[in-house]
């Protein structure tokens, strides 16, 4: 059944499921008092107070559901509306990290520059935003092949290089980068 049929009296509120930006939307909410509860196994949770409905969603899923109309409004990162090219208003940046994309190489490699990673293999979760990078960084128009394969994977992407899956990778690292070779 289409949850949207049942709920047209509610506000659709997108909010991430689990992780460091689910516990600051909780905290931004309960100090908005917007009043729910939540069970464990539930991804949807009534407000008690307002009007709305809460949908537990993983944050990169949340510019899609909002970008089709399946819900009103969300909270996400910027990195995921970017990564995700669906189109959607970004309202306002409620400043929750400070975190930033950054190719990161094996700290004792041969590599030095950006340049030196053309051609080779880049690992990473955000695989849209590397490819345009490298796009741009190979002087190539969007929509065609680079020399620089980029793929996929959702989670250890640091491992990546240790298990020679990559040469490099692209990650968003929250805070202090950690050390590698350039940013």
């Amino acid at each position: 059944m289409d949850l949207v049929n049942h709920l047209t009296d509610r506000l659709l509120f997108a909010v991430p499921k689990k992780g460091r930006l689910y516990e600051k939307c909780v905290t931004l909410l309960k100090g908005a008092d917007i009043q729910f509860n939540r069970s464990n196994r539930l991804d949807i949770a009534l407000c008690l107070n307002l009007p709305i409905a809460l949908i537990f969603l993983p944050a990169a899923d949340i510019p899609t559901f909002v970008g089709e109309g399946r819900c009103d409004l969300g909270i996400t990162g910027v990195d995921q509306v970017k990564e995700s090219d669906v189109e959607v208003e970004l309202a306002m940046d409620l400043l929750f990290g400070k975190c930033k994309l950054q190719i990161q190489v094996p700290q004792n490699g041969p590599y030095t520059k950006p340049e030196q990673l053309i051609g080779k293999t880049i690992v990473s979760s955000f695989t849209n935003l590397t490819q345009q990078y490298f796009q741009q960084l190979e002087g190539v128009k969007p929509g065609e092949p680079t020399k620089t394969k980029v793929k996929f994977v959702g989670g250890s992407v640091e491992a990546s290089c240790a298990l020679g899956v990559g040469d490099a990778i692209v990650d968003l690292v929250e805070s202090e980068p950690i050390p590698s070779r350039f940013g």
